[in-house]
């Protein structure tokens, strides 16, 4: 037993417990570091997938109405049809256009 005891207390057994200490401290700082860019580029990943979605909600939201309008105005006068038409294809474009100024963003695979 005082064999072993001298064999760990001895100066190279003491230096490579203090290389290990250091270099399990290195990378745990590195490992944190890491998680923490992670974290924030899926935080940032979200937000612009909200911001994207909430937008193309809304273009959705105007397909339907125009859609509505479109039937609602034919049921009430057919002779409204092309006015109507030209309308919902206005209306259509516009929506078309918000959906391509609101692409949905590159998926965390690929950002982060």
């Amino acid at each position: 037993m005082a064999r072993v005891v001298r064999a760990l207390d001895s100066p190279a057994v003491n230096m490579i417990v203090k290389v290990i200490a250091v270099l399990a401290l290195a990378l745990s700082v590195f490992v944190g570091v890491q998680q923490v860019q992670l974290t924030s580029c899926l935080a940032e990943y979200n937000e612009a997938n909200n911001r994207s979605q909430a937008a193309r909600y809304a273009a959705a939201e105007q397909d339907r109405q125009a859609q509505d309008e479109l039937f609602r105005s034919i049921a009430e006068d057919p002779r409204s049809g092309i006015e109507a038409l030209r309308q919902y294809n206005l209306s259509r474009d516009q929506a078309d256009e918000q959906r391509r100024a609101n692409p949905l963003p590159a998926p965390p695979s690929q950002r982060c």
